[in-house]
């Protein structure tokens, strides 16, 4: 690969890194085609690559219970190996991918650890990236503690739109389900209250979204902390 290739490739942090830190990289790239349901990486097992996705969704979740529970989404805008950046070598969650095909750009975790000791542009960036993904994460536990499950219905729903770039978004009501932790029959009723208000329209295995603005008075407070924190990385560069 060479740095043209990384910088167009679609991911947002590859976007911005300086060319000198893209040649770097380069020569230890490679690019990865996934499917749903693929495993990137497993829970309490050494992360041995990082993934900078470039199109589609990957989900971190905390296995077991039942049900699995979602704790973080993954798409362009960020990567997948977060443990690696912060110097460790596993964590205890599994990450999957979530729509139907994933592309990305691989990178060893050795590797990449090397690149950041001596790259310090290349270590802001990344640890900006964790940054966002921290407060996402936080922001799913407050909107989990404090909104209605429409609410947080409509919160995933904006995040997994931007992740998609499209309002067709391909997802059944049992991975909804697990992604804002309910029973299924919760996620089926929320649905049907969200179409009733012409926010969406749902049918097997596809949720079309109509009115953004709409879905995004309904998620108030629950949406934007992340994004706004992302857009500051960016901005930054």
């Amino acid at each position: 690969m060479d740095a043209t290739s990384l910088r167009r490739g679609g991911n947002d942090l590859l976007a911005i890194l300086p060319e000198a830190t893209l040649n770097r990289m380069a020569p230890h790239c490679s690019r990865v085609s996934l499917r749903m349901g693929d495993v990137i990486s497993e829970a309490d097992r050494p992360i041995t690559s990082a993934v900078f996705v470039e199109n589609g969704v990957a989900s971190l979740f905390k296995v077991g219970g039942p049900p699995d529970t979602e704790v973080a989404l993954v798409g362009h805008e960020g990567f997948c190996g977060i443990p690696i950046v912060l110097g460790g070598e596993s964590w205890p969650y599994q990450v999957i991918v979530q729509a139907d095909h994933l592309t990305g750009v691989e990178i060893a975790a050795a590797t990449l650890q090397h690149l950041m000791a001596d790259d310090a542009v290349l270590r802001r960036i990344l640890l900006g990236a964790v940054q966002v993904r921290l407060v996402q994460a936080s922001e799913s536990l407050i909107s989990n503690a404090r909104q209605r499950l429409n609410q947080r219905l409509a919160r995933w729903l904006l995040m997994y739109r931007d992740r998609m770039r499209s309002d067709q978004l391909p997802v059944t009501h049992k991975d909804m389900a697990a992604m804002v932790g309910v029973q299924r029959t919760g996620v089926t009723a929320a649905l049907h209250e969200m179409e009733g208000h012409g926010m969406i329209s749902s049918r097997r295995g596809l949720v079309t979204i109509l009115d953004v603005p709409a879905l995004l008075a309904l998620a108030a407070s629950g949406y934007g902390a992340p994004e706004e924190q992302q857009a500051r990385l960016l901005d930054k560069g």
